[in-house]
């Protein structure tokens, strides 16, 4: 398959106008790769800040990295058993021979062609490139619009929360819980039967948020608001398990509201910057801080089963034609969305 493609490509970084649609060479397969034709591509918050410029994402950027799709032609040296597939995508391909990837660490490989949106076009386009290491078959169950979340906006929080060793009993505080990976956070705290407390700065997302399974919503509460509800539900002197999703405006509120010996787990950074860690704090209570990173391919399948059995429903709270790629950001940046907007080519 050759020629051009429908896409929307950066035209310079800024505001959501510099999401320009138009065209681009299809990308063709070579050995080991497979060529996988979007259906669905999420809009994360990691999209919007390479758009404003604060990661590596440049002038002719094609974003995205929350893809959904069918595989319709291989490269050389690849199993012919995949075409025709439906797939969800890993936003990294594992070059799949350094010593991280052998040790089963394929998040931490960084020789492979690297992060949709920044290292490699995404898939805010008709056509990506992908590879058997970052691909897993969805079964027609689940549509377009909600595999193409799975990864990312699902498959981030179930990292966090088994890096965190999350048991049934323990309270989980989820911090940004209105966003794409909060709302789903939320959902699989509950299944591992964890009483959940969810943090949100939007009161119309209050409503979702319970019915999603949290046992208590705090709207921009400050610190002891938070300590006295997660005293009030779970008994005890602090959260076991905190989910820090947004980085410096409720990083102070989450480590403060962590009981004795509780894990703070970081995974967002949509305010990146300076935190205050709190080093006595972290001594006298004796906490455990985790960097969590985005999905590999076990943990993708694993929601895969998670959402095909039934126990987690994703929340794609609204698509848009691939076209209208900026108003999508433009309803994001101005917090409308609950869960995760998502672009159909």
């Amino acid at each position: 398959m050759t020629g051009d493609m429908r896409c929307v490509a950066l035209d310079g970084t800024g505001g959501p106008d510099v999401l320009v649609p138009g065209t681009c060479s299809m990308p063709e397969p070579g050995h080991g790769d497979l060529l996988v034709r979007v259906r669905a591509c999420g809009v994360c918050g990691h999209d919007l800040l390479a758009r404003s410029g604060a990661l590596a994402a440049g002038h002719g950027a094609v974003l995205g990295h929350e893809i959904a799709g069918e595989v319709v032609a291989a490269g050389s040296d690849v199993e012919v058993d995949l075409v025709g597939r439906r797939v969800a995508l890993v936003q990294r391909i594992p070059c799949g021979r350094c010593d991280e990837c052998a040790a089963g660490l394929t998040t931490l490989c960084r020789q492979g062609p690297g992060f949709y949106g920044e290292d490699v076009p995404g898939g805010y386009a008709e056509y990506v490139l992908a590879s058997p290491r970052n691909v897993v078959p969805v079964p027609d169950t689940i549509p377009d619009a909600a595999a193409a979340i799975l990864s990312c906006a699902v498959g981030t929080g179930w990292r966090a929360l088994r890096r965190a060793g999350t048991a049934p009993g323990d309270v989980v505080l989820v911090t940004g819980a209105g966003g794409g990976v909060g709302v789903h956070a939320v959902e699989l705290a509950k299944h591992l039967g964890a009483t959940v407390v969810a943090l949100t700065g939007t009161a119309a997302k209050e409503k979702r948020l319970l019915e999603l399974g949290a046992d208590a919503v705090l709207v921009s509460p400050d610190t002891r608001a938070v300590r006295d509800c997660v005293r009030d539900l779970g008994g005890r002197r602090g959260a076991d398990v905190a989910l820090e999703l947004t980085g410096g405006p409720t990083f102070r509120t989450a480590l403060r509201a962590l009981g004795p010996r509780g894990r703070l787990v970081l995974i967002g950074n949509t305010e990146p910057g300076t935190l205050p860690l709190e080093p006595g704090l972290a001594i006298l209570k004796e906490l455990t801080v985790y960097g969590s990173a985005h999905a590999d391919a076990t943990d993708l399948a694993d929601v895969v089963g998670l959402v095909a059995s039934g126990a987690v429903m994703p929340v794609p709270a609204r698509t848009w034609a691939l076209e209208d790629a900026s108003a999508a950001h433009a309803a994001v940046e101005r917090r409308e969305v609950t869960g995760r907007a998502v672009l159909v080519p």
